[in-house]
């Protein structure tokens, strides 16, 4: 028999986190150190050296630009001296002319995360310094800009990525998303323990500064759910990937979740819900069955059981029925039953073979209902189950899945089992502390 081709559980979660610029400057200014750099006998030109002290002495200020951009404003202090040495009657002369500058520069930048996850600052401009810093000291054009820029740039790197955004670690956070996806969750089905699980492949990110004021971080999860019966699964965490870019900016959460139901499981609960009772086909006769037992037979179950039918002032007959129909899903009693099942039976006690086929209407009936497997209690428990998986918490912002709603997505018969595919979709809400 061919193999049955069954769909792909790849799943995916897309979560937007939206950030005002304002939350992000309180931070900042929590967080940034008043030391921003200082450094001795940097070159100026002409031979020139200068020592330089710089100091944040404000509250940073944060606002959007066009393009993508970050616009910064940080009063600073520069503190230091130029020196010149002048060569008179022979010997080097060195003199020292200090400074003392209050500033407030306007800086742009483009704030990316980098596929390591470092985030790097992008195209720095200097907008403007406030004032000027070009001086003339005996006849000798000094410029800062140049000097004071390139330090800059180094201290944007180093504060946006080691402690001005250590709250907002990017990495960490994504790393406790990812993890999440793939944590089990349990379930139980009528008395089996089915646990679900993810394995992520594939993260992608995308930032993005709006003229709301905003900055927008738009995280993309991929993968693969499996799921076990049993034992827990204790899937080792894996270390994130290398980003890709997001051109997704929906929040979605749409999973698919295969569920296999074994024959075996089948079998023992159809022979708990069906062994030893009762099927009347007529006022005279009951049809009593045992020894239930699945299998697959195409795309349908076969569901055989022996019978012994129990006639009023007759001898009892004893045989085997046969039921073959494809398993749906039906959504009054959210149970999966057999469709236009088809029927046979096997006695060797020919008149009592064409009496129980002349009662076949009766019987199917009969059956189909009784060997209906019930979900209702399962799609309950997963439905809660994904709530809980779905909360997390960070240090600056907590996750939960909202109002997921769960649907067969189809059912397939195999060798081994009866696979259901279960489909989830809903929203990731994201509360910032």
């Amino acid at each position: 028999m061919d193999a049955v081709e069954l769909p792909s559980t790849t799943s995916y979660i897309n979560v937007p986190i939206v950030f005002p610029l304002s939350y992000l400057e309180d931070n900042l200014n929590k967080d940034w150190s008043s030391q921003l750099f200082s450094d001795k006998g940097l070159p100026v030109g002409n031979g020139m050296k200068a020592d330089l002290d710089v100091k944040r002495t404000g509250k940073i200020q944060l606002s959007a630009g066009p393009n993508n951009t970050l616009k910064v404003k940080a009063p600073m202090n520069l503190k230091g001296d130029f020196q010149i040495e002048r060569k008179i009657f022979g010997q080097n002369l060195s003199t020292n002319f200090p400074f003392n500058e209050n500033l407030i520069p306007e800086i742009s930048f483009i704030p990316e995360i980098g596929r390591n996850w470092d985030i790097q600052v992008k195209n720095l401009q200097i907008e403007s310094w406030g004032k000027s810093l070009k001086y003339n000291f005996l006849g000798f054009e000094i410029d800062l800009d140049k000097v004071v820029k390139s330090q800059l740039q180094k201290v944007l790197d180093n504060q946006l990525s080691a402690s001005g955004l250590t709250r907002f670690d990017f990495k960490s956070m994504a790393q406790e998303t990812w993890d999440a996806f793939s944590e089990p969750y349990s379930v139980d089905q009528e008395g089996m323990l089915v646990h679900f699980y993810g394995v992520p492949s594939k993260i992608r990110v995308k930032e993005e500064i709006t003229m709301d004021q905003k900055l927008s971080l738009y995280l993309g999860i991929e993968g693969n759910m499996y799921s076990v019966i049993g034992q827990k699964p204790n899937p080792p965490k894996v270390p994130l990937p290398n980003i890709y870019y997001n051109e997704d900016k929906s929040n979605i959460l749409d999973l698919t979740l295969p569920l296999a139901l074994p024959f075996k499981e089948l079998d023992s609960y159809l022979n708990q819900a069906m062994g030893g009772k009762q099927i009347r086909t007529d006022k005279n006769t009951v049809v009593i069955p045992s020894n239930l037992r699945t299998q697959q037979y195409g795309e349908k179950i076969l569901l055989t059981m022996d019978f012994k039918a129990i006639r009023k002032g007759k001898n009892e007959i004893k045989g085997q029925f046969l039921f073959a129909g494809k398993p749906v899903f039906d959504e009054s009693s959210e149970s999966l039953i057999l469709e236009s099942p088809q029927f046979d039976v096997k006695t060797s006690n020919v008149p009592a073979r064409l009496a129980i086929n002349s009662k076949k209407p009766s019987i199917l009936r009969q059956v189909k209902k009784m060997a209906a497997y019930p979900l209702s209690d399962f799609l309950r428990d997963t439905r809660r189950e994904m709530q809980q998986q779905g909360y997390f918490d960070t240090d600056f912002a907590s996750f939960r899945v909202r109002n997921p709603n769960l649907d067969i997505e189809g059912i397939y018969v195999t060798a081994e089992d009866v696979k259901v595919f279960l489909r989830t979709k809903g929203e990731m809400e994201v509360r910032l502390k």
